[in-house]
């Protein structure tokens, strides 16, 4: 039987946007009159064949983030826990944290708000059928392989880059294990899962087009850009 849960990673710092937002974490700004992190939640548990949610984030945040899930009633969320000093730590966390009969692990950036309920059972479909997939879009500037002294080496096709977001979506055993063998390894360079099963599992991961709108907030920049996506969004729904 088919089980489906879901892993936020939320513990990062963001050193950049704490500064500029009187140390506020990014996850925890508000957008109009929620926090970040509760649309990113709400789009999980919006998509019903998600079962249940794990959000792991800062030791220092544990009490506030079981606060905004009791109120907005997040039911889907089952654990809160407490995150590693990098990104992958804590998706590890998080999916040691699931269920033993768990099928498929959705992992999703907390501070990636407009992600879309079509756009997350989008890859659970295609890791369905495939074993991996990565929500992504096409890159549209041109990219160059830059060596240490900044001297550009060599210029990529750009019909071949695609720009990884999340969610990244993978049968629960074969991220599990990735991440495990990562750890034996002392890898904890890879900036997304994906890498993780490209260098350590040979399950077949696939992209699943995406949407521009789905952006990682990460500098001041970015909330200027959340208020028009929101302000769009708005205007659709009338």
């Amino acid at each position: 039987m088919e089980k489906i849960w879901a892993v936020v990673p939320a513990a990062g710092v963001g050193q950049r946007m704490k500064t500029a937002s009187g140390g506020v974490k990014k996850q925890f700004i508000r957008l109009r009159h929620k926090e970040i992190i509760v649309y990113t939640l709400e789009v999980l548990q919006s998509v019903e064949s998600i079962e249940g949610i794990i959000l792991v984030t800062g030791k220092e945040d544990i009490s506030f983030c079981e606060q905004l899930v009791e109120q907005y009633h997040l039911d889907k969320v089952s654990k809160v826990l407490v995150g590693g000093a990098r990104r992958q730590q804590s998706v590890f966390i998080g999916l040691s944290a699931l269920p033993k009969d768990c099928t498929m692990a959705v992992i999703h950036d907390g501070a990636r708000p407009f992600v879309t309920q079509e756009e997350v059972e989008k890859t659970i479909d295609v890791a369905r059928e495939m074993g991996g997939a990565v929500l992504a879009v096409p890159v549209t500037d041109t990219i160059k392989i830059v060596g240490d002294g900044r001297e550009i080496e060599s210029t990529p096709a750009r019909s071949r880059l695609w720009a990884a977001q999340t969610p990244q979506t993978f049968r629960y055993p074969d991220i599990l294990e990735g991440h495990r063998h990562a750890v034996v390894m002392g890898d904890f360079r890879c900036t997304d899962d994906s890498q993780i099963m490209e260098k350590y599992m040979n399950t077949k991961v696939c992209v699943v087009p995406g949407s521009y709108d789905n952006i990682k907030i990460t500098n001041p920049s970015d909330l200027l850009i959340a208020e028009r996506i929101l302000d769009s969004r708005v205007v659709r729904e009338v």
